[in-house]
């Protein structure tokens, strides 16, 4: 049979002394409220779930030396709240270290692969050959041969704008080609 708590104070103090019923009514009160909060923050019902029933085993494990200043239901709120920015914060890390692992991997394994870097470059220079003529012609003289703009402008008798134009245009291609 369950104890009837009237007043709030007498269900944390009877929880606070052990009363198993009284932690039962807390828990059966506050456990779909609490999931609902949360999903404000994730829609993950399992790490909702998880969270909540973490927050009530701390709350029964520590429940002889937990201060609650305000109402119990605040302290809940504020427990589950503190709970789930700290699975975030955890969670974020993990996924920042894998993406640092994998992006250390890849370049390992590129730098390493000299079979890779071979093809990639027979790419490029497909991709270049497959240029328009003037557009090619731009491109190599600039970004190959290492000439500035000003003097490809005036050795092909092409407006700076043009060179700039041809030059992006490369990009784009090569940039489309070798994928």
């Amino acid at each position: 049979m369950v104890k009837m708590f009237q007043e709030p104070n007498l269900i944390l103090d009877s929880f606070k002394n052990g009363d198993r019923q009284a932690f039962e009514l807390v828990y059966i009160e506050h456990f779909e409220k609490l999931c609902t909060y949360l999903l404000n923050y994730t829609q993950d019902r399992e790490v909702i779930q998880d969270i909540v029933q973490d927050t009530f085993v701390k709350l029964w494990t520590d429940c002889r030396k937990i201060t609650i200043t305000s109402s119990l239901k605040s302290y809940l709120y504020k427990s589950v709240y503190h709970n789930y920015i700290d699975y975030y914060r955890s969670s974020q890390k993990k996924v920042t270290t894998l993406e640092s692992y994998y992006h250390s991997a890849l370049i390992r394994l590129s730098e390493t692969d000299e079979d890779y870097q071979e093809l990639q470059l027979k790419k490029l220079d497909a991709c270049i050959a497959q240029l328009p003529p003037k557009c090619k012609e731009v491109f190599v003289a600039t970004k190959l041969s290492g000439m500035k703009h000003k003097d490809v402008a005036t050795l092909l008798r092409i407006s700076l704008k043009t060179i700039e134009g041809h030059t992006r245009k490369a990009y784009g291609f090569i940039r489309n080609c070798i994928k």
